[in-house]
């Protein structure tokens, strides 16, 4: 298969550098996700005040959910498609994307509609205090209906990414993201649209970053043109596709009802805790990205390699990117540290002492743990790449469990200190499986390979 200046081909080169390179774009893409999220959040918190930041943070958790849904099942699919790219297989890579669009147009309109059917009952469950009620209503139910153009976008991201073009993506947020933080001020600030204002511009933006990446595809990747005779439904590979994808938005749901059964547990604690806990979870979130990001640029460099047989690349791609990702974790915690109060009044904009003291502690509370958390996100994501599908959903059901025994015990005898040990908890045990798993699938890879 042809190569070009849009495509990266992972299975030559070093691995660390070829993965970091690939990462770097993900990254500064990702940070720019989060800019939509965090300007909303700043704009929200200095406008709007306190009240409005805490209805962000009771309904985020149910957002969270059904965005997992959709990011992890566009995840899932690029892991495929970078198999067939690694391969050089261009019928089955187009054949792949064939059937990734048939399945995407029936996920992207089941998952919006489940979550505004189920949005009301969610936020009563949840115990959403009853005077922020309308409000993270009126936020919740917008940002879920705009859910289909960020699935949009994250199919044809992760096509791109398949194929080794991290690069494109992130020109197109940059344009995204700027129309995002005018339209915030816009909304928000100038015409007084309040919460549901922040959630129009964030959809706004995304089907813009949707249009742009279509475009881009159809005039410059024509790796991934499909003709006719590619647009055929094939049993077998849309078996393989929606299992791969489904496995990644299962594992991630899991992961986000967890958090949902956690958020129960924080909302009991008072308004105070709720928006501490959100400041300190967009800090948190965005510390950890930098993991992320490297753990997804794994699955695709463990995908094209599994693709093409290259169990050696991926063994040493990942030892050397884990080790990378342990210096990435030290800066991190020393950031926050050092700098912990200053980076809580920077995104929530309140000057309550309560609030800070508790976002902090969280914070100083959780990242030393990051080292374990690195082991965690890459070994795991490696091991999707390498086309083990199941075994993350059941570490992700270990963190389940632990989140619910979190809720039920911990949080109740401990408050707020019970909340903030759990995580740490979830990922050592959760560590110790995926590690576990690891080594046991590289020594049968390494035994066919000598038959």
């Amino acid at each position: 298969m042809a190569t070009n200046r849009v495509t990266t081909d992972l299975t030559h080169g070093n691995p660390l550098k070829m993965t970091i390179k690939f990462a770097i774009p993900i990254f500064l893409s990702n940070i720019l996700q989060q800019i939509y999220v965090l300007t909303d959040v700043a704009i929200i918190g200095h406008t709007l005040g306190d009240d409005a930041l805490t209805a962000i943070g009771t309904v985020t958790t149910i957002y969270g959910f059904f965005n997992s849904l959709m990011f992890g099942m566009a995840s899932g699919f690029s892991v495929v498609i970078s198999r067939f790219f690694g391969s050089k297989d261009e019928k089955g890579l187009k054949r792949a994307i064939a059937n990734t669009a048939f399945i995407s147009a029936i996920w992207g309109i089941l998952v919006p509609l489940a979550g505004l059917l189920s949005l009301k009952r969610l936020m009563t469950i949840l115990d959403t205090p009853a005077e922020i009620f309308d409000m993270a209503y009126s936020y919740a139910s917008v940002v879920i209906t705009l859910l289909s153009f960020v699935f949009i976008y994250n199919v044809l991201r992760s096509i791109l990414q398949a194929i080794g073009n991290s690069r494109a993506p992130l020109y197109f947020l940059i344009i995204s993201v700027t129309t995002n933080i005018l339209l915030d001020l816009l909304f928000v600030r100038k015409l007084g649209f309040g919460l549901p204002g922040a959630a129009y511009a964030t959809g706004i933006a995304q089907a813009l970053s949707s249009v742009i990446t279509f475009i881009y595809i159809l005039k410059f990747v024509p790796q991934v043109h499909l003709k006719r005779e590619d647009m055929v439904l094939d049993k077998n590979l849309l078996v393989d596709i929606f299992s791969s994808g489904f496995a990644f938005a299962l594992m991630f749901t899991v992961v986000n009802l967890g958090s949902m059964i956690l958020q129960h547990a924080i909302n009991n604690l008072g308004k105070t805790i709720i928006a501490a806990h959100v400041a300190a979870r967009k800090i948190s979130e965005l510390c950890m990205m930098t993991l992320s990001t490297l753990a997804n640029a794994m699955a695709t460099f463990a995908g094209q390699n599994h693709g093409a047989g290259r169990y050696d690349r991926i063994r040493q791609g990942h030892r050397s990117v884990m080790l990378f990702a342990f210096g990435i974790a030290a800066f991190l915690i020393f950031m926050v540290y050092m700098f912990g109060d200053e980076m809580v009044v920077l995104i929530s904009g309140t000057s309550n002492p309560e609030l800070i003291d508790n976002a902090v502690f969280y914070l100083r509370f959780d990242l030393p743990f990051y080292f374990v958390l690195a082991v965690l996100l890459i070994t795991r994501t490696t091991l999707q790449g390498m086309g083990a599908k199941f075994v993350p959903v059941i570490a992700s059901v270990m963190e389940l469990l632990l989140k619910v025994v979190t809720a039920k015990w911990l949080a109740v005898r401990l408050g707020y200190l019970g909340i903030a040990i759990c995580e740490p908890v979830i990922w050592i045990a959760c560590a110790i499986f995926i590690i576990i798993v690891f080594r046991s699938r590289l020594r049968k890879n390494d035994l066919k390979l000598q038959t």
